[in-house]
């Protein structure tokens, strides 16, 4: 038997050191980065952990905000992203240097938008699920925007998604929102009950103003539950405000509308919440631009034209002031006094077109009524020729210049 020569003694005594520092390395290495299991305790705040599944494979990722957690890579609190079998879908965030399973940010200060990475191996349908959406403060918002279906998702209301990937999509497909309530505070004013300073409260004087939103049928159909023991003084109508995000007015269509809710119109032309004091409040991601639209029962919508900028959470528009305030300008909405531009009247089938229809269909079979009613379009409770003869002859042709 030969003895080892003083080269291959060396040689084997390397590699032993060597594969030693290599188990300490990789013991150590584990033992100080964290994984999703050990985020698995239900008593931790501010944690989205969002499980998609398809083809028969699922995956996991989590985002959590966390004191002494840095937008960096953290040894302490974040985990590489690991990937699996080319058939399992794979679902993580996406930092500057690399990929994560679990994504630990610092206390939210401001809104958060986290860009998601995902991969698949196959052509089929796709769910995701979010969870844990209680350990977040109710006032914090979380979207996914889907950017290839060109889809908003509300996680706090549909915590599932569905949707179909292909192998060949790009990875960076998904991204969670984390904002904050916004507020709109906006300006407008209808042509009917314009008096000349301001708007008459005629309806709310007489008990006619429901206390449910009206916009539950056709053509809103909006299924929001506002409802007051009370409508507040001074309002003069409900009105329904439609937010949509688009890169500009031509292209914020019914198809961007992103959230609705239905408002009191003051009758200062302020629009507020159901206590008739507080601003509007909403809570969509609107990452190309918010345009908002202004619905009444019988006067043609207007829509901003521009998107409306923010300043300290607070979204502030007034239609008012111009014919250049409203997308379409002057075919959109009217001088209607006193320098004062305000929504047409006369729409009273609510078909965005102010024509005969509004008269055969609508006023002629409530004329002479009292009410609250869609051919009053005066709004002093009434159904008669004033309504007709002030307002709808005056505006018959007009039409919405909604895109």
């Amino acid at each position: 038997m030969k003895n080892p020569t003083s080269k291959s003694l060396i040689t084997s005594l390397f590699r032993t050191a060597f594969s030693f520092v290599l188990i300490f390395f990789l013991y150590s290495n584990s033992s100080a980065q964290v994984g999703i299991d050990d985020y698995k305790s239900v008593n931790i705040d501010n944690l989205l952990r969002l499980t998609v599944d398809g083809n028969s494979y699922s995956d996991q990722t989590i985002i959590i905000f966390i004191a002494g957690a840095t937008e960096g890579f953290d040894s302490d609190y974040d985990a590489y992203k690991l990937s699996g079998i080319p058939a399992a879908p794979q679902f993580y965030s996406i930092i500057t240097c690399c990929n994560l399973a679990v994504n630990a940010l610092p206390p939210m200060e401001a809104d958060v938008t986290v860009q998601m990475g995902f991969d698949v191996g196959a052509t089929t349908t796709y769910t995701i699920s979010a969870t844990d959406l209680y350990t977040f403060d109710p006032s914090i918002t979380i979207h996914l925007f889907d950017s290839i279906d060109d889809v908003l998702v509300d996680l706090r209301s549909d915590s599932v998604y569905s949707f179909t990937a292909s192998p060949g999509d790009i990875s960076e497909r998904f991204k969670v929102h984390f904002g904050h309530e916004l507020n709109l505070d906006s300006k407008v004013y209808l042509e009917g009950p314009y008096n000349g300073s301001n708007m008459n409260t005629d309806l709310q004087a007489a008990g006619n103003v429901p206390l449910f939103q009206p916009y539950n049928n056709s053509p809103w159909n909006y299924n929001g539950t506002e409802l007051v023991s009370s409508v507040p003084v001074n309002a003069v109508d409900w009105i329904l405000v439609e937010f949509r995000d688009a890169t500009s007015a031509s292209l914020a269509n019914s198809a961007s509308m992103v959230e609705r809710h239905a408002a009191f119109l003051m009758n200062d032309g302020t629009v507020r919440g159901v206590d008739g004091s507080s601003f509007v409040e909403f809570t969509g991601w609107y990452p190309n631009g918010l345009y908002v639209v202004i619905w009444h029962r019988n006067h043609l919508p207007v829509l901003t034209n521009t998107a409306i900028t923010e300043s300290s959470g607070i979204y502030t528009y007034d239609f008012s002031t111009g014919f250049s305030q409203a997308y379409g300008g002057a075919a959109a909405h009217k001088d209607i006094g006193s320098g004062i531009y305000g929504m047409m009247g006369g729409d009273t089938n609510a078909d965005e077109t102010i024509n005969s229809s509004d008269l055969t269909a609508v006023w002629n079979l409530e004329v002479g009524e009292a009410g609250y009613l869609l051919s009053d379009i005066n709004m002093d409770g009434q159904a008669n020729n004033q309504d007709k003869d002030d307002i709808w002859v005056e505006n018959d042709g007009e039409s919405s210049q909604l895109p």
